[in-house]
């Protein structure tokens, strides 16, 4: 659709920009298949001729990114607008003479943050930011050299530095695969030459490609803890929310339904149908595209569960990602009260102590008579019982 003039369309992200590390970006596509980045060059002038005749005032860029909120401005609309968040890039022009291209934002680039690689990988091996020339799989006239800082020395009382050339466990790692394709790392130590000035590590190289460091005892086993490593770092943040849905038709008994949920499907929720109530909602919070989320519960209110296993729920952008289980109160003589706590990882045998993602308390509605199961399901059709059939497992109570 072409226009004969401007229009501004702002929509809603739900990215996590952590600061300045990431970055939004507009792609367009007429199929759904291929895309391209949507560019409009404008100016602050443009935008106010294009209100002119108005009463309507525009946010600032910096109120839209407090609102969580794209601008795009557009003489022409494609099939499909798609938003999506990358990590920070610096672009300059380079002639002949060459130059120097820093991040300005994020002196890290793609940072391997310390208690990451500590949880994955424990002592056996540290990581330095990754640093990627984009467009990848170029070759360039002249070598361009790379300088990176050099990762802590891996294994517990060693402190960084490094001596000379005696660095056998320092691994420069490179992957070319372009696009939005997996990477792949390869060990190219051997032959691609490092030089040490101030703690950083100097390289030339004429290809486009990512490049990370690593420091690994066990040689051996760089590439295949690095692509584990990689595996978590490029888990794309989203900020969501956390809601609880609660129903009691037994004093001492109670089904919940948790909700991990980066848009407004709360309130298009079927438990909206069968008459649970809303007993907490979060703040918006950072969690990872594909990661598990792990909840317990404390208080006055115990899990029914088989064997103490922890239920867990699998986090997916724009996805419901219900996790249905039933509590009992402890003490009937308390209130039935209790505290989800939403965990990064489960819980271990040593009873370490973990940083909850979020904890939500909760009071237990009181006791409700509802319809016949029989009446109720005569008014769902066929398709919504088998999308929700999940939900009546053996093990729960139907009421």
């Amino acid at each position: 659709m072409l226009l004969t003039r401007p229009v501004i369309v702002e929509i809603p992200h739900f990215g996590s920009m952590r600061g300045q590390e990431r970055e939004l970006i507009l792609l367009r596509s007429e199929n759904g298949e291929s895309w391209k980045e949507h560019l409009y060059d404008y100016k602050t002038d443009d935008l106010r001729q294009l209100l002119s005749g108005m009463d309507e005032e525009l946010d600032s860029p910096e109120e839209l990114e407090r609102k969580r909120i794209c601008r795009i401005i557009t003489k022409d609309f494609p099939q499909y607008f798609a938003v999506v968040s990358r990590i920070r890039q610096e672009t300059n022009q380079m002639g002949p003479e060459g130059g120097t291209l820093c991040s300005r934002s994020v002196p890290l680039a793609q940072p391997a943050p310390d208690d990451t690689v500590k949880k994955i990988l424990g002592n056996r091996a540290t990581f330095s930011p990754i640093v990627t020339v984009e467009p990848r799989r170029r070759k360039f006239h002249k070598p361009i050299t790379m300088t990176i800082p050099v990762p802590p020395l891996s294994g517990e009382g060693l402190t960084n530095g490094y001596k000379g050339d005696c660095t056998p466990c320092l691994r420069l790692l490179c992957s070319i695969t372009g696009g939005t394709s997996p990477a792949q790392w390869e060990d190219i130590t051997g032959t691609t030459p490092l030089t040490f000035v101030n703690d950083c590590v100097s390289f030339t190289t004429n290809v486009s490609a990512r490049f990370w460091l690593a420091d690994c005892h066990q040689i051996p086993e760089t590439v295949g803890l690095a692509m584990q490593l990689y595996r978590e770092l490029i888990c794309v943040p989203y900020m969501a929310k956390f809601v609880v849905f609660a129903k009691t038709n037994d004093p001492m008994e109670s089904r919940l339904r948790c909700f991990c949920m980066t848009d407004d499907k709360v309130d298009k929720t079927l438990e909206q149908q069968e008459n649970f109530e809303e007993v907490a909602r979060s703040k918006d919070i950072e969690v990872l595209e594909g990661r598990p989320i792990y909840v317990d519960c404390y208080g006055n209110l115990a899990p029914l569960t088989k064997g103490g296993q922890q239920f867990v729920l699998n986090f997916y952008a724009f996805k419901e990602n219900r996790l249905p289980f039933c509590v009992k109160v402890r003490d009937p003589s308390q209130e039935p009260c209790g505290r989800l706590t939403f965990l990064k990882e489960c819980k271990t045998i040593k009873g370490l102590p973990q940083t909850a993602v979020c904890n939500l308390n909760i009071t237990l509605p009181a006791v409700k008579k509802t319809e016949k199961p029989e009446r109720r399901h005569t008014f769902a059709s066929l398709a919504l019982r088998k999308r929700y059939s999940y939900l009546a497992e053996p093990a729960l109570s139907e009421f």
